[in-house]
């Protein structure tokens, strides 16, 4: 069965130079480091990104992840992490505490309590160099924090429609503007449609969220921020998927992408 799991050193291209937990966001954990040498000269640094996988799976042996059929799908900004998360350090016998704080992923930001599906996996480094040897060495270490869902730590939702996720690809809409106006012809209602791109536009994949109310108020949310779009393309919502009351059809403008 060995060779059909991919294990979590393979999926990061770390060798023995990545490790993987799973905790909860609230959760902190120190670990302690043995360089087994005089570590005076060395400084350190800590970061983490989170990076979102679309599937996860677990062999059904060891119990471990199986990342085989696992993709990353999108990730959020980089976090430096303070220095306050080093301590115990102990320059003679070679050895520092290296403390992964709680929050890494935020408490406002959404999970799934589904362990196979949108799972947010954090990446904390931990790099120190070696500033008495010339050049400089450099060297790190990773662990991959499985983030999963306890009441009360983070809201159950979907992480891919946080504002702040940014997907793996070029032009996913960040920003746009709508013509949507007050209209008594449009029906009142909830809608998820997905729209038609307009013009040369090779944006695909856009969808969102239009409520109508009953004096014909509309307004807009995107709940999918698609991919392959550029400034300027449009997108048209069609009265027909808005209950097909006679209302003007909207065209949104999509006014930045990442």
């Amino acid at each position: 069965m060995s060779g059909r799991v991919l294990t979590i050193s393979q999926y990061l291209n770390g060798a023995d130079q990545v490790k993987f937990i799973e905790k909860f966001p609230s959760e902190q954990k120190t670990f302690q480091y043995d360089f087994g040498a005089n570590i005076a000269s060395y400084t350190f640094e800590l970061d983490a990104q989170t990076l979102l996988v679309d599937s996860l799976t677990y062999d059904r042996v060891t119990g471990d992840p199986n990342f085989t059929d696992t993709t990353v799908v999108g990730y959020f900004a980089n976090v430096d992490i303070g220095a306050g998360n080093i301590s115990n350090r102990n320059n003679a016998a070679g050895t520092v505490s290296i403390t992964i704080p709680s929050h890494i992923y935020p408490a406002s930001r959404n999970i799934t309590p589904d362990a196979r599906s949108n799972v947010p996996i954090t990446i904390f480094s931990v790099a120190w160099t070696d500033t008495n040897q010339t050049p400089n060495s450099v060297q790190a270490h990773r662990w991959a924090v499985i983030e999963r869902y306890k009441p009360g730590d983070n809201a159950i939702g979907n992480p891919r429609l946080d504002s702040a996720f940014i997907p793996i690809g070029t032009g996913a809409i960040s920003a746009f503007t709508s013509d949507a106006s007050t209209d008594t012809d449009r029906t009142a209602g909830t809608y998820n449609v997905t729209g038609l791109s307009g013009g040369d536009s090779e944006g695909t994949g856009a969808q969102f969220q239009i409520v109508v109310d009953g004096s014909g108020v509309t307004t807009l949310d995107i709940t999918n921020r698609g991919q392959n779009y550029i400034p300027s393309d449009t997108i048209e919502i069609l009265d027909s998927s808005l209950g097909g009351g006679g209302a003007a059809d909207i065209t949104i403008t999509v006014s930045s992408v990442s």
